[in-house]
This record gives C-alpha cells, structure tokens and sequence, in this order.
C-alpha cells in the first residue's frame, strides 16, 4: 500500500487561513474543506488536480469540523460560534441552523442508520453528546452524559469529538481528559470507557465492520480498541507530537492519521505497522479524509494546502 500526491489546491482557490477539517461526500467524491476564515469549500477533482467547485459561507468563526450524510447530499459544519450549520449539497444552500450555547459544541456526525437527518454533537463543556433531528427541532431531541465520579473534574471530560459505527449501533466520543465513552444507540445507555489515554482525544473512528474504534490523541499515540470488549488492541507510535486526526480506509486494511508534527502517516493494519511518512505539509496537520471508493485521500492543515493523494493497495 503506498500513497503519492496528485496536486494541493492553487493559492487562489483555498482558504485565507488555518484548515481544520476535511470530508468527502459519498456521492460525486466532493472533498469539503473548513477553515479558520469561517468558510467551507467544497473541490471536486478534475484532471487529478484539485478544484473549487463552491464557497460556503455563513458562520462567523472558525470551522471546526465537517460531516456528511450516507445520502451524500448533505452536509454539517460545527463552528466556533456555536452553530451547527446543515448544508444542501445539491442546491448549495443552508438547510439549517442549530445555535448552541458557547462552547457546547465541537465535532459533528451523521447518524448513517437513522430515516432522518440526525446528527450527533460532541458536546464540549456540557461534557455529553447531543442529539439532533434537523427535519423536526432545533433543540436536543436526548443528550448522552458521560459519567463523571467526581464533579469537581467535570471540566476535565470537555467532550471534543464523537463518532457512529458504520452499522449506527453504537456512538463513541473522546474527551480532553483521555476518556473514550461507548454508548449504546438504541437505549441511549453508556456501556463502557475504553482506557489507555491520559490526554486529549481529538479524533475517532470506527473500522468498517464497526467491531473496533481508532483514535488520535495528544499522547502522540494512535490506539486500536475492542468496541464490545472494552480492550486495547494495539498502541501506535510514531508521530514526534499530537496525533490530531484519524481515518479508516473503508478496506479495512489500512488507516492514515495527521498530526501537529506535520505529517501523515499510513498505516497497515494487518502487520501493526507503519507503512509511509509523509511531509507535503510545513505545518500541523489537523485533518486527513479517505474518499468512499478509497482511491484518494485528502489531507489539510494550519499551512492552508489541501493535498489531494493516490491511494494504491
């Protein structure tokens, strides 16, 4: 398994700032991008390069994260400002506008098996994870609070990302502590923390099978957990700093993370091993994104490239 780069976006078509998240759509292999200049842009590839196909704009400070639906046509955007912004990918326009209070909501996702458009928030200083029906309210329709022994460390549980397993049984979110909190979606019940990290845990993700969960954390280590066993597979190293994102290759086989020491890393999962290093960036690395196919990945960060790699097994 080997990546090369294809191309990074043209100096006039990225952001004026900081790129912190990256998704792709699963229709139409659209990459979105968001910023700290408070906007998103959505590139589609042409000519193996990468090029803007559209601006968004709307939230009034930073872009924190971005996810789309299973459909692939639609789109949110968590932001600073402490909105949550629903986005039509096919008439470009907002669908929706979720307003929180300050600091209660960082990392995004799609419910892959609900009817509607529901979306789960990682709740930041609420220490839980909101729960949202865009096609009904735009107040929580439930919250899942992580547990906390002792409330004088309540603000230690800042919950920063959160993440559905492929098949929509189970929800997963980190924390600034090091805490990884598996609940169980269709009771809505915590089930079991997965231990092993002691500081922030910015990133998640389930494996295709939705039997195991990646994540990146500031620990510089990247681990592999047993989601129903509650057990540590592996730990990864590698990275000289914060490991800040994660993405599973939809194979299986594989995976790819980013981080504050500037580089992408892929990883083969059946040898437990580093595969290549990568260095087309001059500065941390907040975000790496598989497409569906699996044929590309993107990668973005604070030097404002969007890179663009080919993906080869």
């Amino acid at each position: 398994m080997r990546l090369s780069l294809l191309g990074k976006a043209d100096d006039d078509e990225t952001h004026q700032d900081s790129v912190w998240t990256c998704a792709w759509t699963t229709k139409g292999d659209l990459l979105l991008t968001g910023s700290v200049d408070e906007t998103v842009n959505a590139y589609k590839e042409v000519d193996h390069k990468v090029k803007r196909h559209h601006n968004f704009t709307g939230h009034t400070l930073g872009v924190i994260c971005i996810a789309t639906d299973v459909s692939g046509e639609y789109a949110a955007t968590s932001s600073l400002d402490s909105s949550i912004r629903v986005w039509s990918l096919d008439t470009l326009d907002t669908k929706d506008v979720i307003e929180t209070n300050p600091s209660e909501t960082w990392a995004v996702c799609f419910n892959p098996a609900s009817e509607g458009l529901q979306i789960a928030a990682a709740g930041g200083s609420n220490n839980n994870i909101a729960l949202y029906n865009c096609d009904q309210t735009r107040v929580p329709i439930s919250s899942l609070s992580l547990p906390v022994a002792d409330e004088k460390f309540k603000k230690d549980r800042f919950v920063l990302s959160v993440a559905f397993s492929p098949n929509g049984q189970r929800l997963a979110c980190g924390s600034q502590d090091g805490t990884v909190a598996i609940f169980d979606v269709s009771t809505g019940k915590f089930m079991h923390a997965l231990e092993g990290h002691f500081k922030p845990v910015r990133s998640l993700t389930f494996t295709p099978d939705s039997k195991m969960l990646l994540t990146a954390c500031d620990d510089m280590h990247c681990h592999l957990y047993d989601v129903e066993h509650a057990s540590l597979v592996e730990a990864f190293s590698g990275h000289e700093s914060w490991v800040l994102s994660v993405a599973c290759h939809p194979s299986g086989n594989s995976f790819a993370t980013g981080s504050s020491d500037s580089k992408v890393k892929l990883w083969d999962m059946s040898s437990r091993s580093c595969a290549q290093t990568l260095s087309e960036h001059s500065d941390q690395v907040w975000d790496v994104a598989f497409n569906v196919s699996g044929n590309r990945l993107a990668s973005v960060s604070d030097d404002k490239n969007v890179c663009l790699y080919d993906y080869q097994q």
